[in-house]
């Protein structure tokens, strides 16, 4: 048997004169929509084998076996006498086709021997006559998500149709190619066949205006959905370019931001250096101060995060100093709503595989919204323990609770439901929470009763073994005290500029400040910093430009540490950094002490 030119719409003698027709070399492929045309099909091609005497060999599913023998007897025959008589011959698929698949693929010399032998034994208990052959194993293949399979072992029956003679009729159901990568595999399946009988819903075309009719139709459709998969595609391109645009806005949202919010920042810790203004007043601005950078750095992170573009630095850690330090974030908001905390975390013995930074961002989030729902003097607990292969945290509050329909979706992002209009926010918190968790290999589930009855979050991690050893952060050695520098600061923000240089000069260092690149390079020339502070998005010249020629002019051994300090922070912003040869890249606003621990690390002024 050879597959030859396939004809769309099967023969021009038409579907049904071609199953009903005497057996010769064909190979022919039914596709159908319901069972009843399928039940139809076989049993008027296997009904005209019988009337012929031609021996029949059957390969089915169960279900599909006794519809076929339905069909029969409802035509006259008698299926019982036939099957005993050997005329008929049901084979069950799946069990036949585990006789010769070697894995996902079939194996040729056990097709030829287990199929090639059955056939060879059929058409000799019926003196040579050619066999009349239906099989739905390349079906049951192709629905078991084994398309490559399927045409293998189309081919494996052209192959055996060389050498044995006999008719087959194969049958696919057409709900097996509805995607577009389908169309490969289908054009493999009909080009094997020497006839393609199309389903149901073309099969009454026998006659040429009909099937010219049918191809028109059929080509419409495909004019259709080659023209809905092109629209498709460009909208796809239209919402990456969005996408695009909107990561563009976050970074250029999140600068502007940052900028008015660093001079807030330094000026309350200026005042505070000062011993100037309330003390009172003094928390209130650097507490909004600071929440609002969390809310901005929180937005940045989960698209950060949703893109894949968040890289973890992972090590040994105990899940107590994780949480110690997150208890240290979320301590203002616990004391500002004077609830009753408590504590159940071992000191030890709880170690993890994970980034400090972004754990301690995961519990300290979760401590935060416990704070901030969880009634005036209300208790909050933090409890953790070891359970099978995993170090489970569960944060727990008695507060406002969540519904249970916001309950499922509690971690999207941008969801919040009636417990966070209570309390604000921009719904980010959880969801940035959960991709963390998830980058760590671990769990977070939400839990409440309902509205009133306070929640709770356990989030999950693999344990790591006690034995393994503790990564232990290196502590940079501190110029002493007392010991002044020379720092000059350049930013086109004013505000921002001379805040900083005044908080600076209040702890004795001397500070210089320039407003632009070239006013910058002319004032360093002079001043010989040991170190620069200096804003990307400069007038004139970038942050990067001035670095690469701040590098170039005071190149010498003493020349001065470069340390970006501006509202750029997405992870593109800090490579190019890197490649300008900035030694630190730091998203507004920066907290005074830190930034007074990073300058201490620098050479003092001789």
């Amino acid at each position: 048997m050879r597959a030859g030119t396939t004809d769309s719409i099967a023969s021009r003698q038409g579907g049904r004169a071609l199953l009903s027709a005497p057996a010769e070399s064909n190979h022919i492929c039914q596709f159908y929509e319901g069972e009843d045309h399928l039940f139809e099909a076989v049993s008027r091609f296997l009904g005209a084998g019988l009337a012929a005497g031609e021996p029949v060999v059957v390969v089915a599913t169960e279900a599909h076996r006794d519809g076929f023998e339905r069909r029969l007897e409802r035509a006259g025959f008698d299926v019982a006498r036939a099957k005993a008589h050997g005329k008929v011959l049901f084979l069950e698929a799946r069990a036949l086709l585990s006789r010769f698949m070697a894995g996902l693929l079939p194996d040729g010399g056990l097709f030829h021997a287990v199929v090639g032998g059955l056939l060879d034994r059929v058409s000799g208990e019926h003196g040579d006559r050619r066999i009349r052959v239906y099989g739905e194993m390349v079906d049951v293949l192709w629905r078991e998500g084994n398309p490559q399979g399927a045409v293998q072992l189309e081919e494996l029956w052209n192959d055996l149709g060389q050498t044995r003679a006999f008719s087959l009729l194969c049958a696919y159901v057409m709900g097996n190619f509805y995607r577009e990568a389908d169309r490969e595999p289908f054009d493999r399946i009909c080009a094997a066949h020497t006839h393609v009988l199309p389903t149901e819903r073309y099969a009454h075309a026998d006659d040429d205006a009909g099937r010219l009719r049918d191809i028109a139709a059929l080509q419409q459709r495909a004019h259709a959905l080659e023209t809905e998969l092109s629209r498709r595609k460009e909208l796809e391109r239209a919402l990456r370019e969005a996408d695009r645009h909107k990561d563009e806005f976050l970074a250029m949202l999140g600068h502007e931001l940052r900028n008015p919010l660093s001079p807030i920042l330094t000026a309350v810790q200026l005042m505070r250096l000062r011993g100037d203004g309330g003390a009172r007043e003094r928390e209130v601005i650097e507490r909004q101060a600071r929440h609002l950078s969390r809310l901005v750095d929180d937005l940045l992170d989960v698209s950060r995060i949703t893109r894949g573009k968040v890289e973890l630095k992972k090590e040994t850690l105990e899940i107590a100093r994780v949480l110690a330090a997150a208890l240290e974030s979320a301590t203002p908001l616990l004391e500002q709503g004077s609830h009753v905390l408590t504590i159940d975390v071992p000191s030890e013995g709880l170690r993890v595989e994970g980034d400090p930074v972004r754990l301690v961002q995961v519990f300290a989030n979760l401590l935060t919204n416990a704070a901030k729902y969880a009634e005036p003097g209300g208790k909050v607990s933090l409890t953790a323990w070891r359970e099978g292969g995993e170090v489970a945290v569960r944060v727990k509050d008695q507060g406002h609770g969540i519904s249970e329909e916001a309950l499922p979706r509690i971690f999207e992002l941008f969801v919040q439901g009636e417990r966070g209009r209570i309390a604000g926010g921009l719904g980010v918190g959880l969801a940035l929470v959960q991709n963390l968790v998830r980058l760590h290999q671990g769990t977070v589930t939400a839990h409440s009763e309902g509205p009133g009855l306070g929640a709770e979050f356990e989030v999950r991690l693999p344990v790591l073994q006690a034995s393994t050893p503790l990564g232990l952060p290196v502590r940079p050695t501190r110029t002493p005290l007392g010991s002044a520098l020379r720092v000059l600061i350049v930013d086109d923000n004013v505000d921002a500029a001379e805040m900083l240089a005044d908080a600076f000069r209040q702890i004795g260092h001397q500070v210089l400040t320039a407003y632009d690149g070239p006013q910058a390079l002319r004032r360093a020339q002079d001043f010989r910093p040991t170190t620069i502070l200096l804003d990307i998005g400069l007038p004139v010249m970038d942050g990067y430009e001035l670095a690469t020629k701040l590098r170039e002019t005071l190149a010498s051994s003493t020349a001065p540490r470069l340390i970006a300090i501006t509202g750029y922070g997405q992870e593109a912003d800090r490579a190019k950094s890197r490649a300008a040869g900035i030694e630190l890249h730091l998203a507004k606003p920066v907290d005074l002490d830190q930034l007074e621990e990073i300058l201490s690390q620098a050479t003092p002024t001789p």
